[in-house]
């Protein structure tokens, strides 16, 4: 009898095929927008399956693992997994893997495509001349901020991190970066500087989140940390939702407190505060971090790889809990 996968999104094809050639069957949630919880531990009892590849939406628990006894990996389509818990999966044997290393340019270009569209003031240009009520270029019309030759702030000096500041560079900017740990590696190849949060802050005239979500990243820029940054710094979010307290966030946009912000993640996501939809000095994205057609094939072809691995007993490339 051949072993079974069940996916809870649409994918790209390359990784259903992949799958398929394998032999495995494959049975697959069809909609791009998340299973509702209730029918997916009903899918998961109802079947006999022995992989599963996750997405951020789907919580992994103990709740969920109940519904799968003869689960032995879940690949999850993404580098974060704070969706997943962890030590549960590991207490029962079941490996996880994530999709690391190739959504790292991807995501650094979203980054910094936000960071160019808030200081140039791109969508309210857009936006101006689309409502046809452009009259002419004007000397002091949507005036926005230079980049090149400013000071970036990174915090989380991982491979997304290390991109950005690939990118900084291209733009004469002076980067300094707050990590958990010294990257000294980073400090010579990439001539950036270690910082404290408080001094990063200070000192930023962009600071861009790249660190992963976990319980001390819970609302690590919050009014306090809002509060130490320049009245024209940006702030973009490319990492989690949670990482920034958005009510903290429309409170500093709203006094001018800081100059804008560029997020492409939020925290009570899908749900976007309403504030910020409103807000000219803001630009928002959906989530396109990794938006790709390349990125997105690299990644599914890693989580595939990762169950075909498992399932015919062989070693796995990318395993958070080995």
């Amino acid at each position: 009898m051949s072993q079974e996968v069940f996916i809870t999104r649409r994918v790209p094809e390359v990784g259903i095929k992949l799958l398929q050639d394998a032999g495995f069957k494959v049975e697959i949630h069809d909609s791009d927008l998340p299973i509702e919880r209730r029918v997916l531990l009903e899918r998961l009892r109802e079947g006999n399956y022995q992989a599963l590849l996750t997405t951020l939406s789907d919580k992994v628990n103990d709740e969920f693992l109940d519904a799968v006894p003869n689960l032995k990996i879940v690949a999850n389509f993404a580098v974060g997994y704070d969706n997943i818990d962890l030590p549960a999966c590991t207490k029962r044997n079941v490996l996880v893997s994530n999709t690391p290393g190739v959504l790292s340019e991807a995501t650094a270009d979203q980054a910094f495509a936000l960071i160019l569209a808030v200081a140039r003031r791109v969508v309210e240009g857009h936006t101006l001349v689309a409502s046809n009520e452009w009259q002419g270029w004007a000397p002091l019309q949507l005036l926005g901020q230079d980049i090149t030759g400013k000071t970036l702030g990174i915090i989380g000096m991982g491979r997304i991190g290390r991109e950005v500041a690939k990118r900084a560079k291209g733009f004469d900017m002076e980067v300094l970066y707050f990590n958990r740990k010294r990257d000294l590696e980073a400090e010579s190849k990439l001539n950036v500087h270690y910082a404290d949060l408080p001094t990063l802050l200070k000192e930023s005239d962009v600071v861009s989140i790249h660190c992963p979500y976990t319980k001390e990243t819970h609302h690590l820029i919050d009014q306090k940390e809002l509060g130490q940054m320049k009245p024209n710094a940006i702030l973009v979010n490319t990492a989690r939702g949670p990482i920034v307290h958005e009510a903290a966030l429309v409170k500093a946009l709203q006094e001018k407190r800081i100059w804008g912000a560029g997020l492409d993640v939020f925290e009570f996501e899908p749900k976007v505060t309403d504030e910020l939809k409103t807000m000219p000095n803001v630009v928002l994205t959906p989530h396109l971090g990794s938006a790709t057609e390349g990125t997105r094939d690299a990644m599914i072809t890693l989580a595939t790889e990762a169950i075909i691995a498992v399932l015919n007993d062989k070693r796995v490339k990318h395993l958070l809990n080995p």
